[in-house]
C-alpha cells in the first residue's frame, strides 16, 4: 500500500496517474469502490473506514488523503474531531504503507520508502 497526503489543490491525484499510468476510471471515491480499483482519492472523507477488510481485498491499493490538520483549528466540536479521527487513520496507514509521500505544489516529498514506485 502507498499512502499519498497533501493540501486541497495540490495535485495528487494527477501525480498519482502520471507515475502509475492509470487513469481516471482507475480511481475509486467510495470505500466500495476501493475494493476492487486500484487508487482510492478522497480517504478523509471516511475516518471510520473499515482497514482491515479494505487492506484485505486490496493489498496494494494507493490511497490518497487530503491534509486536514494544518490551517485553522475549527470552532465545532465535531469537525474538530473529525479532524482528529482523518488524522489518527493516516498515522495507521502510513505506518503498514511501504512507502508515504505528500505532495505540494504537485512536487513530491518522500517521507517513507525509497526507490522507484513497485
Amino acid at each position: 500500500m502507498i499512502l499519498i497526503v497533501g493540501g486541497a489543490g495540490q495535485g495528487k491525484l494527477d501525480y498519482v496517474l502520471e507515475k502509475t499510468g492509470y487513469s481516471r476510471e482507475d480511481v475509486a471515491h467510495t470505500p466500495m469502490e476501493a475494493l476492487t480499483r486500484p487508487v482510492f482519492d478522497g480517504l478523509e472523507r471516511w475516518p471510520e473506514l473499515d482497514e482491515t477488510a479494505l487492506l484485505a481485498a486490496n493489498p496494494g491499493i494507493i490511497l490518497i488523503c487530503r491534509e486536514v490538520g494544518c490551517g485553522v483549528v475549527p470552532v465545532d466540536g465535531g469537525e474538530r474531531a473529525r479532524r482528529e479521527a482523518v488524522g489518527r487513520l493516516c498515522c495507521r496507514r502510513a505506518a503498514r504503507a511501504q512507502r508515504v509521500e505528500r505532495i505540494f505544489c504537485g512536487l513530491s516529498t518522500v517521507l517513507k520508502g525509497e526507490g522507484p514506485w513497485r
